[in-house]
């Protein structure tokens, strides 16, 4: 820690106290080169994952944006609340433990689909419509057969 005073690099910490709600670590250090006595205050900082949108903007991760589009396509499904947050709990969590801070919209889409894909088909095939912009009955014959290819290879084996 550079001295306020002084600017040397040398201190040490004479005390060291926690905030009640444990966000925050008061220090308070003297320097070793001019005994001046100053208070650092540390914090975590948090990462914040932004989304880059189709049309290029850019907005900040919305965990709760993932939620509802599942939810939205798991009407009437038997997808649990619990299953739908643990799905956006996940893919937060991917985001962060691989050090993506920028995302794209497309690759939200894909974790979605992919995670909805192995739970339920239909709740898949309904995300997938509106993610891929489906245009047409072609659309959804051509994600249909894909399921019914893996479906038949799964009993096969």
């Amino acid at each position: 820690m550079k001295c306020p005073k002084c600017g040397s690099l040398e201190d040490k910490v004479l005390e060291t106290r926690q905030s009640k709600e444990g966000t925050v670590i008061k220090r308070r250090r003297e320097c070793l080169k001019c005994g001046y006595r100053f208070t650092t205050y540390e914090r975590i900082e948090e990462e914040f994952i932004t989304v880059v949108k189709k049309d290029n903007s850019v907005e900040p991760f919305d965990k709760e944006k993932i939620v509802r589009g599942i939810k939205l396509a798991s009407t009437g499904r038997p997808i649990t609340e619990q299953q739908i947050r643990q799905i956006a709990d996940e893919i937060e969590r991917y985001f962060i433990d691989e050090g993506k801070l920028k995302v794209t919209s497309a690759e939200i889409g894909d974790i979605v689909k992919s995670k909805l894909r192995s739970l339920d088909a239909v709740a898949f095939l309904r995300f997938a419509s509106v993610c891929d912009n489906f245009q047409d009955i072609k659309d959804f014959e051509s994600i249909i057969k894909e399921i019914e290819k893996e479906k038949k290879g799964e009993k096969s084996e």
